[in-house]
């Protein structure tokens, strides 16, 4: 008798600590009342809980287990310059771009893989050291005795070569999530393929031409008769430069927003709900290849038929020069970048739902 009994009492037991988890299994309708049962036992509305953990449509698969497919894009900016090891041009004071990106991202719990298309558009200023050409047994014509012999001197200073480079991206990127309380943060590396196909260049410079006529024990200059100019700006530009193919290395970091994270990692809301992330961002590229044109022009071509005249003077970028093909010149990016994502609705299964698989 007492062990039947004691079934009874265990049975009635294991009947009232499932009773809970039953009732909270089950899906309400907004409409059927002002406040439910549940939120009556318990002490809260309906709006807690949606705004909170939505229990009523149960525990969802988390954006951040599993197999996911997403596709966006990326704007970025960025200072840049061109490195060389090349002692006449300086890194100063460099420039800026800008890029966009189309993309697809493969997301395996907290493995990322990223790839896509993008167009980057730079423009480098790039600083030169003062250069002096000397011009030897020259002769003076203007004397009215006979030709004096002098040396011709040019100064060529505050030279600043700009570049405009117009180019097509290919990245390629492995990186994976880091999570904290303090919310979800991320890191990607790789490299991106750099393609230059437009842009021009420009040389903004000052000249002075002075002369030393040795019998005469001086140097001679603001002299416009004789062709002595002091201070004359000069600007040219040209094409492009004919930049070679580029691989750069990429090393990003940042935090990530998401639509559905809410502290807990795991998603609290119905299917039906957008996956869309944001990211802001640090990163830095810089150039693994040498990208050095292979071009042959001069740094100053001054014609010896208008040594005088400065309009007929002519300059060419520092890194389309001969001379450059001596040294290794890298493109550097530091900046900053912003990726919106959304994610490609998939069937996801229900980790916690009511008979009806809500």
């Amino acid at each position: 008798m007492y062990t039947g009994t004691l079934r009874k009492y265990t049975l009635l037991i294991l009947c009232l600590l499932c009773l809970p988890t039953a009732w909270a299994q089950r899906r309400f309708k907004v409409d059927d009342k002002p406040e439910y049962e549940l939120g009556k036992v318990y002490g809260f509305t309906f709006k807690d809980v949606e705004d909170d953990v939505d229990a009523f449509w149960g525990l969802h698969a988390s954006q951040y287990v599993g197999s996911h497919h997403l596709v966006g894009f990326s704007v970025e900016g960025a200072w840049t310059s061109f490195v060389s090891n090349w002692r006449v041009p300086s890194i100063r004071p460099g420039g800026g771009a800008a890029g966009f990106h189309l993309l697809y991202e493969y997301q395996y719990s907290g493995l990322l893989v990223q790839t896509g298309l993008g167009i980057n558009y730079q423009e480098v200023y790039t600083n030169l050291r003062d250069t002096g050409i000397y011009h030897y047994g020259m002769h003076d014509k203007w004397d009215g005795v006979e030709p004096a012999e002098f040396t011709l001197k040019h100064e060529f200073y505050g030279r600043q070569d700009r570049a405009r480079n117009l180019y097509v991206q290919v990245p390629m990127y492995v990186g994976q999530y880091l999570f904290s309380t303090a919310g979800i943060g991320y890191w990607l590396a790789g490299f991106h393929v750099n393609c230059a196909f437009k842009g021009d260049t420009r040389q903004t410079l000052n000249a002075t031409t002075k002369a030393l006529y040795e019998p005469f024990l001086g140097v001679w200059h603001e002299m416009d008769n004789h062709g002595y100019r002091y201070n004359v700006p000069l600007e040219r530009t040209g094409e492009r430069l004919r930049l070679q193919f580029d691989v750069l290395a990429h090393v990003e970091a940042g935090y990530e927003y998401t639509t559905f994270y809410n502290g807990r990692i795991y998603r609290t809301a119905p299917g039906n709900r957008l996956d869309c992330r944001l990211r802001f961002a640090g990163f830095v590229d810089f150039g693994m290849l040498n990208i050095c044109p292979r071009t042959n022009k001069d740094l100053y071509a001054i014609p010896e038929e208008s040594i005088y005249d400065f309009s007929t003077y002519r300059m060419d970028h520092v890194f389309s020069t001969a001379d450059a093909r001596k040294y290794w010149m890298r493109n550097l990016y530091i900046g900053i970048r912003f990726t919106v994502l959304f994610g490609i609705p998939a069937n996801e299964p229900c980790i916690l739902c009511d008979p009806w698989k809500h």
